[in-house]
């Protein structure tokens, strides 16, 4: 009888290993795809501020719109946090400006063309394994702006009617602005032959508040973003840059070119979405997020794709 138990409880024990080893190797099986769908999906990343981490988030809908998986790690940080971390393989792609990757991580000059300052990024960044995608027109740069009133009154369009007409305006600028040679000094040599683009009264201003002097009347220019929130929201007007002076910052997708070799069809996607992405229209999709309505980064994104057929 004792025997026969033994031979039981053997048989019992063989099984019980048999299912286990079974059960070990299903949920080894399953953690194994999930690694290998983690590697495979783009992992896009962006800066921290408001118009990079929305654009973002559009590559991220865009891309899964066309069946290429995505993994998120938005507001990662500033400009080389976020180069870092693509150079390093942690990300595969981000939004970054051109005239950032020019100046700030290629270290060149100053240069106004935007075709050149493309062709100098996409050349430069080989060296990284990272290849620049189609810019779109829209230009963070520095920018001069006014009310519609002003604008009026003094007949400014555009930076050469700024240049006649600032000895009778106000002009409010953030720090360094009139010590840079893409600031004020700049703009004074351009133009010494009409009047030095001297204004009646200039003072320095936080950054952070550089739309407050036109809103109290303080001032009746004042240099800000060309893509800021604020000026579609409070309905500004943005002084043409007819002279090309201020640098270029048209943004673009960067990959890594592994991940774009992994995905070719990344590149129509996106390249699908740039041409869209003007100064006005960006300026008005930060104002949601940053404006009175609030809206966060995957219902902005989603909304503008939608409506312009990107996605379902």
């Amino acid at each position: 009888m004792k025997k026969k138990a033994s031979v039981l409880a053997t048989a019992v024990l063989g099984v019980s290993l048999l299912l286990g080893a079974c059960s070990s190797n299903s949920t080894s099986g399953t953690a194994e795809k999930k690694d290998d769908k983690a590697k495979s999906a783009v992992v896009i990343g962006s800066k921290d501020f408001t118009e990079n981490a929305l654009l973002g988030e559009m590559y991220a809908q865009v891309l899964e719109a066309n069946d290429i998986p995505v993994q998120r790690k938005i507001n990662l940080g500033g400009t080389m946090v976020a180069f870092e971390a693509i150079k390093n393989g942690d990300i595969d792609l981000y939004p970054e400006y051109t005239g950032t990757g020019l100046l700030a991580i290629l270290k060149k000059p100053v240069e106004k063309d935007q075709k050149k300052v493309l062709q100098i990024n996409q050349e430069g960044f080989k060296q990284w394994g990272i290849e620049w995608l189609e810019p779109s027109p829209l230009n963070n740069t520095f920018a001069f702006v006014t009310t519609k009133e002003v604008a009026s009154k003094h007949k400014v369009d555009t930076i050469t009617d700024l240049a006649s007409s600032a000895k009778d305006l106000v002009l409010a600028f953030p720090q360094e602005f009139d010590v840079r040679d893409d600031g004020l000094p700049g703009l004074q040599k351009m133009f010494k032959d009409k009047g030095g683009f001297k204004f009646s009264k200039q003072f320095q201003i936080d950054a952070s508040i550089r739309f407050e002097p036109i809103q109290q009347k303080k001032a009746d220019v004042s240099v800000v973003y060309g893509t800021d929130g604020q000026i579609a929201g409070y309905d500004l007007q943005l002084i043409k840059d007819d002279v090309g002076f201020f640098p270029v910052y048209n943004v673009a997708p960067i990959i890594r070119s592994e991940k774009l070799k992994q995905y070719p069809k990344a590149k129509e996607a996106l390249d699908k979405l740039s041409p869209l992405l003007t100064d006005d229209v960006m300026s008005k999709l930060n104002w949601k997020i940053d404006g009175p309505d609030k809206k966060d980064y995957a219902t902005v994104a989603k909304e503008f794709l939608k409506e312009k057929g990107l996605v379902k």
